[in-house]
């Protein structure tokens, strides 16, 4: 069963929702093979064939308008409201019709009116085309929670059974079964899928509601967008024509089975083997056969040739009606109305939705209801036309389908128009970059369309747009092929860098083999006078030479290719060459041509590289160890893993390419606490791809008694694994944290009962970070069951007021994990204060909130900086004789805060404002500045290390306007003024500007550029100051970068308040 599950991608918690839908799809399918069948025959006998123009063009009047309606009311009620409302009326009106056909049963025929059986016809129709319309909304919905591409298909596949097999039944069934028997058995089989469908509904369906508000056009704008646009008519006429075709060919079917068929239950029994037969093909073209016809056709061309096969279709049978082909007539009808069907389902409404994927995103909801109420309208009456030619014997069936050939024929001319206005639209959208590139269908198309035409590669390479040109680069590469080559060749030489650039980085690897002459231009690129042209030749040179970015060589070099590529490049070695990626990619090449003459300048350049001091330089040569794959260098990669730029550390950890090398796995693990994300997450990925089930247990061991930014890395890597067998542990761990976490929240509440100080908020503060990582490790495991937006969606549900819609998400999370999970996450996620608090009180465990086991709790954290704040606020709160309880080791820096807390306390003979601050005094002034007030407390503990006191006499100048300024002030104590002495109403005192006072921050731009100082600021009073030099943080910003992106939206915060208040100040002066 696992291994089924491994081929189909599924999980083992989406199995349940499998199966349950799939059962519900094949009942609802069955019914509808049923009725279909049932009223066709009865129709056909008791009113007859040349009543069905009329049907047609009641059904098509009737569709169009239900469609109109349902789209009203899907805007006005709830969706699963409405879609049980619906499913019921369908029911009602399928038994409304059982009790018509029992009626004709039991009483004479001639009775009732024939009217009664066009009504039963029509409603089974429209109940039929409703209840199917329904069901694929549940097949979204119940989709939506899962990443399981397979489970669409898989519901599409059961209903495509259940319809066949509602077909079959009636075939064998109706020389056994009265037609209403038959239809009274569908109505069973659906009530049974009604009350089936309730707890699917209930327990995994998902509304695709909410997200991002999207940008939609007016009915207006629709309208005048689908009458402008070529491609959208020359659509919409095709499909009105192909919908004309179906019915008139459905029609000849109805005609000919009439014919040679009796009685009802014969009929009945002929078009239960055609539905059943059409299932059978329907499953088998979507399987198996319609990518096949996308692909050798194109989407764009798909409508030029389903009418040309109509045409034939005309054609062949005016052939068989004069006994030429030796078969009776019955059979051929059966057949191509057979292709007819399957045409229609399986091949067109997937090519026509693949089609309208080209449609602008603000107009496509619009567009698609003119489209698809427009041609369901007119391709029905068009095709209700056509059938009453025949219907009124104004033209005989041979005469009837000469017409259908003639039609067919002259539209295959407006099917040709469409595939070239296709072509165009995706020309525009590329340029527009409108496509979507995950689109298989559209990128099909593409490549086709770039296999074929050089002009339109050019065009990509040569456009202005950078977004363009990438793209246009990216769809090049992954179609090599003569007309690329030469499109490349040709823009190689381009007199625009740029181009060049983006032709060399567009010619990929020719599969038919190296051709030299491309070797020779690109190796001429390689003195460029631009380094981005030098950068790309080379890599272009391996992509010709079949060098894989992750190592490894598809494709064997020539001696005469391998010769020139040494002469050109082995001299390059010894020029310095720029930029550093450009050397590495140099090394590499060489190392794969196994080149040994070169063999120790090559070791001393990439030593030469790795012990740089140039950031660029050490990526370029750690990226080079990685692709020659030089096992012999791992230690110096593993001595990266301390540098202090993150790019760096990112850049070691990602070029590991053997992780059962003696130490990788350890230090990897080691990595999980590095400050910065990006790095936390390439470790992630590497540990993700660990094959050895000792390292998996070593890394489930580990989770318990991590740190929370280790747990998480741990989390996330177990994850990345896809174990099955992993998901019970992991869910495990993930409850035991949001047990922990909501004990925080208690923690928390007592912090705000007791009136928070700066010390208590400190700790409030780090507990509230804390909780965020468990809430992020947590949403990662629901994602990586179920899909990652889906997850968020959910969650963003829970805050909605109605709680109707909180219950469904719940469950729908639950579903997607496990309840109890989900009881410990909710706490965390809950907007309401006070239920906040009741639910994690309900979960902590703790009988009795005692302030002092709490506190004690808070201390045996694995987390050294929870342990510090804690610490901090037991100082303020007079409680440090807990620490005497501690059974477990304090981290280092925590000891030291302990040391400094009871040494200022020690009963030296100083005032308390002349004593020196303590590092948890000068966070807590930081914390407190609007500057610094998001910042976690590692990052804060950071920079007060770094941070020196000052003192000031009352009237210093601290910062004089015009000089340069190195370092930026917070204020301790004491008041400042910022004067402006430039101005020539200022006089010798300087127009004042502000007030500086307690933990307000001046002088912060002289962090981020070198311009002279705007003011002056003097000291009112004696004033005691914090000072953090340019240098000490820009050491600081190297190892964490999370701080500057911090700093980053503070100044531009800052700056935006500077600017308002400006201007108000000009606007009040005007």
């Amino acid at each position: 069963m696992d291994r089924i599950l491994g081929i189909l991608a599924l999980r083992q918690n989406e199995l349940p929702r499998l199966l349950h839908a799939g059962a519900i799809f094949f009942m609802v399918a069955v019914t509808d093979g049923i009725v279909k069948s049932v009223a066709a025959a009865v129709f056909n006998i008791r009113v007859g064939v040349e009543q069905l123009p009329l049907m047609y063009s009641w059904i098509a009047i009737l569709f169009s308008l239900s469609m109109a309606v349902l789209f009203w009311l899907s805007s006005a009620i709830k969706r699963r409201r409405l879609l049980f409302v619906l499913m019921w009326a369908v029911y009602l009106l399928l038994l409304c019709n059982t009790g018509i056909l029992w009626f004709g049963h039991h009483w004479d025929n001639a009775s009732i009116h024939s009217a009664f059986y066009s009504f039963l016809f029509i409603s089974t129709e429209l109940a039929r085309s409703l209840a199917g319309f329904q069901i694929w909304i549940v097949a979204g919905g119940i989709c939506y929670t899962s990443r399981a591409k397979v489970l669409f298909p898989l519901l599409a596949a059961s209903t495509i059974i259940g319809e066949s097999s509602g077909g079959f039944a009636v075939r064998f069934l109706s020389p056994l079964m009265a037609s209403y028997q038959l239809y009274a058995l569908g109505l069973i089989i659906l009530a049974l899928a009604i009350f089936a469908l309730r707890p699917l509904v209930r327990r995994y369906f998902v509304s695709i509601e909410g997200g991002e508000q999207r940008d939609f056009s007016s009915l207006k704008e629709n309208v005048n967008y689908f009458f402008h646009s070529n491609y959208l008519r020359l659509l919409f006429l095709l499909s009105i024509v192909v919908f004309a075709l179906y019915t008139a060919i459905h029609y000849g079917f109805n005609v000919v089975v009439r014919e040679n068929c009796s009685t009802e239950a014969e009929i009945a029994s002929f078009f239960g083997l055609f539905y059943g037969t059409t299932g059978i093909g329907t499953l088998l073209v979507t399987t198996f056969l319609l990518r096949l016809f996308l692909r050798w056709l194109g989407a764009g061309q798909i409508y030029l040739w389903v009418c040309m096969f109509y045409a034939l279709i005309g054609l062949v049978f005016i052939v068989s009606a004069d006994g030429a082909l030796g078969m009776p007539e019955i059979y051929v009808i059966f057949v191509f109305n057979l292709v007819n069907f399957i045409f229609l389902d399986s091949v067109i409404a997937p090519t026509y939705q693949v089609l309208m994927k080209m449609v602008p995103q603000r107009h496509s909801d619009g567009t698609r209801m003119i489209m698809e109420g427009g041609f369901a309208l007119l391709g029905g009456l068009l095709g209700a036309g056509l059938t009453y030619l025949h219907a009124r014997e104004l033209v005989s069936l041979v005469e009837f389908f000469s017409i259908l050939m003639i039609i067919s024929g002259g539209v295959a001319i407006f099917g040709w128009k469409f595939k070239k206005s296709y072509t165009q639209v995706l020309i525009r959208m590329v340029r527009e970059q409108d496509i979507d590139v995950d689109d298989a269908q559209a990128m099909a198309s593409l490549n086709e369309l770039i296999s074929k035409s050089a002009e339109f590669s050019r065009s990509l390479l040569q456009h202005s747009n950078d977004g363009v040109r990438q793209m246009g680069i990216e769809i090049l590469r992954q179609n090599p092929g003569p007309v690329v080559q030469e499109v490349c060749l040709a823009l190689i030489e381009h007199e625009n860098h740029s181009i060049r650039a983006a032709a060399l980085e567009a010619l990929g690897n020719n599969p038919e083999g190296l051709d030299e002459e491309i070797l020779r231009r690109v190796l001429a690129r390689l003195d460029d006078a631009e380094e981005d042209v030098r950068l790309n030749a080379a890599r272009a040179l391996s992509r010709l030479l079949g060098i894989e970015e992750n190592g490894g060589s598809r494709m064997s070099v020539g001696s005469r290719a391998h010769a020139a590529v040494i002469e050109v490049i082995v001299p390059r070695l010894s020029l310095d060459a720029r930029p550093a990626a450009l050397r590495a990619e140099f090394l590499a090449i060489l190392a794969y041509l196994q080149h040994r003459d070169s063999a120790a300048k090559r070791h001393a350049e990439l030593a030469t590289l790795l012990n740089s001091e140039m950031v660029d330089e050490i990526i370029a040569g750690v990226q080079a160890v990685g692709r020659i794959g030089e096992q012999s260098l791992y230690p110096q990669l593993l001595e990266k893993f301390k540098h202090s730029y993150p790019s760096v550390r990112e850049a070691a950890v990602e070029n590991l390419r053997e992780l059962g090398h003696e130490g990788i796995f350890e230090a990897l693990l080691g990595m999980l606490a590095d400050p910065d994300p990006d790095v936390v997450e390439a470790v992630i990925r590497q540990l993700g791809r660990v094959g050895d089930e000792r390292h998996w247990h070593t890394m489930i061991g580990a989770l318990k008694n991590s740190n929370l930014r280790e747990w998480q890395g741990l989390l996330g890597a177990l994850i990345e694994l896809g174990r099955e067998e992993l998901i019970a542990l992991l869910m495990a761990s993930c409850r035991d944290r949001l047990v922990e976490a909501n004990r925080y929240l208690v923690a928390i509440d007592l912090l705000e009962r007791q009136g928070l100080t700066p010390a208590l908020e400190v700790l409030r503060d780090q507990l509230e970070g804390q909780n965020e990582i468990v809430k992020t490790g947590a949403i990662r495991l629901l994602g990586s069951l179920g899909d990652v937006d889906v997850v968020s969606d959910l969650l963003d549900r829970l805050s909605e007021d109605q709680e109707e819609a909180r219950e469904n998400a719940i469950e729908l999370l639950e579903n997607i994990a496990d309840s109890e999970l989900m009881r410990c996450l909710l706490p965390l996620i809950e907007d309401d204060i006070a239920e906040k608090k009741v639910a994690a009180k309900a979960l902590c465990g703790w009988d009795i909130i005692d302030p002092d086991k709490v506190f004690e709790y808070l201390l045996e954290s694995a987390d050294s900086w929870t342990q510090m704040a804690t610490v901090w606020a037991l100082g303020d709160l007079d409680k440090l004789y807990l620490l005497e309880k501690l059974s477990t080791e304090l981290a280092p820096q925590v000891g030291e805060t302990i040391i400094e807390m009871r040494s200022q306390s020690g009963g030296l003979d100083m005032a308390a404002e002349d004593l020196p601050l303590t590092t948890m005094e000068k966070i807590t002034f930081l914390k407190q500045s609007s500057f610094f007030a998001a910042l976690p407390l590692e990052e804060l503990y950071h920079i007060a290390l770094t941070t020196e006191e000052e003192s000031m006499a009352a009237a210093t100048t601290v910062i004089e306007e015009g000089s340069q300024g190195d370092k930026m002030y917070i204020v301790v104590r004491g008041n400042l003024e910022v004067r402006k002495f430039g101005d020539e109403d200022a006089g010798n005192e300087g127009k004042l500007m502000a007030t500086l006072e307690e933990r307000e921050v001046f002088g912060d731009m002289a962090l981020i550029d070198d311009e002279p100082r705007s003011a002056s600021v003097i000291a009112v009073e004696d004033v005691r100051l914090l000072s953090l030099q340019r240098r000490s943080l820009e050491r600081l910003l190297r190892r964490y970068s999370s701080i500057a992106f911090n700093m980053m939206q503070i100044l531009s915060q800052r700056l935006r308040d500077n600017m308002g208040r400006r201007t108000e100040w000009s606007r009040k002066r005007k």
